[in-house]
């Protein structure tokens, strides 16, 4: 009977291991079409100036960060020389692009401030406020009103503690690469996430994209670090404080649970099954308090669950909600009209666009349209920065955005061949944590913007699951090209 269980159960890891696999050959080549195919055959869309200043600054970047990653560092000088390169970086941007509020991130720091003031609850009560509708973003205005209570009211501060969280996260990569790879490869990955564009563009504007990865980047640590019940409860701490903060964290547990899962199947061990329990009971009993403990305050009249996902697979299979009518403003947006047309009677707007996604799936979904938008998500250039709210800033210096962009994209097409290089010869899936997670978080977010609305800002968190996966695979390909290089000017008999 114990054979006959083993037998199943590791047939039923083949099973995971190739499906899992195929799957993630499958996502990676579509990405690399994307990509392909908006910035190499749509690539005379590149000014020339931006392409050459872009694509200098990424190999002078590179070059000088793996001759960095050579020198014999402790992992603290390595920490200190990537917080310093980091810092310096995020305050020389945001002293030269100073972006002011806009946008739902207007809407947010003017909702804090109503925290603040005590006027909140009254007004997130009444059906057609945005923080009724977006229920789930009054953790991430709590959270500034915090920020409010601390500074004032200055946004400069706000923008000193977006500069620390985008640091830390760097440093938390650091230490992630470290438990799997050398300092020398950790420390080159780190510093080029540190000079991602994609990342950097985005540290002065107000955004929960920032403190959300932060959280979920030490949650994949404490998972990755060491399965003990500790690690557990305070990974399970850090996601669930990144999903009061931005809800698609919810991704990020699933592809934990589904982690830790996998591994319990695959080594046969009841107690890692009772580990995954624990994680996913922790991180739902965490989120209940927390939603009751709005309620009592009245901060959150009807907590900060509720979310709208009907909304969001609307927009993202058909490209509007219910009534047709287009977003006006932050607080005017699609949703808010959707409700308004039902008189914001929330049961009669979900049993509505329930009836739309139902009709929507019995006649067809529009194909074309869905992958015009999924294209578009994964082959464009991150969009971030235009919510800075300083358009003559982004006219004014247009080659400079330009260059930032064309070199965002050189690293992030860099991570996907790299990590689709990895994927397609590593034979192996559920062996390794250290590859199953961030892989797992990647493909789960790939295809859950397949059906969900998607903007190219919306990648920040498969940006750092792509560089857990490509780092050791990019850096052995500069290894290799070094050696050859190295070996070249050896054997030159003109040298």
């Amino acid at each position: 009977m114990e054979n006959r269980m083993n037998r199943v159960m590791q047939e039923l890891s083949q099973i995971i291991d190739k499906f899992g696999r195929y799957l993630l050959v499958i996502a990676f080549s579509f990405c690399l079409l994307c990509l392909f195919k908006l910035q190499i055959i749509q690539g005379a869309a590149w000014d020339t100036s931006a392409f050459v200043l872009g694509g200098m600054g990424i190999i002078c970047g590179v070059f000088l960060l793996f001759k960095l990653s050579l020198i014999q560092l402790s992992d603290r000088q390595a920490l200190v020389i990537l917080a310093a390169i980091s810092l310096i970086l995020l305050g020389i941007w945001n002293y030269i692009y100073r972006p002011v509020p806009v946008s739902d991130y207007k809407v947010l720091l003017e909702g804090a401030q109503d925290i603040v003031n005590g006027t909140f609850g009254k007004h997130a009560a009444q059906p057609s406020d945005y923080f009724r509708y977006y229920n789930f973003q009054i953790g991430y205005a709590y959270y500034l009103s915090l920020l409010m209570r601390v500074f004032g009211y200055r946004l400069l501060y706000f923008k000193i503690v977006e500069m620390i969280v985008i640091t830390l996260t760097v440093l938390i990569l650091f230490k992630t690469l470290r438990l799997y790879v050398d300092v020398h490869t950790a420390t080159f990955g780190a510093g080029v996430f540190a000079i991602f564009p994609y990342i950097f563009i985005g540290a002065g504007i107000i955004n929960n994209q920032h403190e959300g990865l932060l959280l979920e980047a030490a949650a994949i640590y404490f998972i990755l670090k060491r399965q003990s019940w500790q690690n557990l409860l305070l990974a399970a701490a850090c996601i669930t404080l990144a999903q009061t903060l931005r809800p698609t964290a919810v991704v990020v547990v699933m592809a934990i649970a589904a982690t830790l899962l996998i591994q319990a199947v695959y080594h046969r061990s009841r107690q890692r099954l009772l580990g995954t329990i624990a994680f996913v009971a922790a991180f739902w009993g965490l989120g209940w308090i927390i939603n009751g403990l709005f309620i009592i305050s009245g901060v959150a009249p009807y907590g900060i669950k509720g979310g709208n996902p009907y909304y969001k697979f609307l927009i993202g299979l058909t490209g509007k909600g219910v009534s047709g009518k287009y977003t006006t403003s932050a607080r005017k947006s699609q949703l808010y009209y959707d409700l308004k047309a039902y008189h914001f009677d929330y049961g009669l707007y979900k049993q509505a666009a329930a009836d739309k996604l139902r009709r929507v799936f019995v006649h067809g979904v529009n194909l074309q349209d869905v992958m015009d938008r999924f294209t578009s998500f994964l082959g464009n250039v991150d969009n971030q920065y235009n919510l800075g709210g300083d358009q003559a800033f982004l006219e004014r210096h247009s080659l400079l955005i330009s260059s930032l962009n064309f070199s965002g994209i050189i690293i992030y097409a860099g991570t996907v061949l790299g990590t689709f290089k990895r994927v397609v010869t590593e034979k192996v899936l559920i062996d390794r944590v250290a590859y199953l997670l961030p892989a797992l978080i990647y493909g789960m977010f790939f295809f859950a913007y397949i059906v969900m609305e998607t903007q190219t800002r919306y990648r920040f968190e498969q940006y750092y699951a792509l560089f857990l996966l490509a780092t050791p695979v990019i850096y052995r390909w500069l290894k290799i090209i070094q050696r050859k290089m190295f070996t070249d000017n050896l054997t030159d008999p003109l040298s």
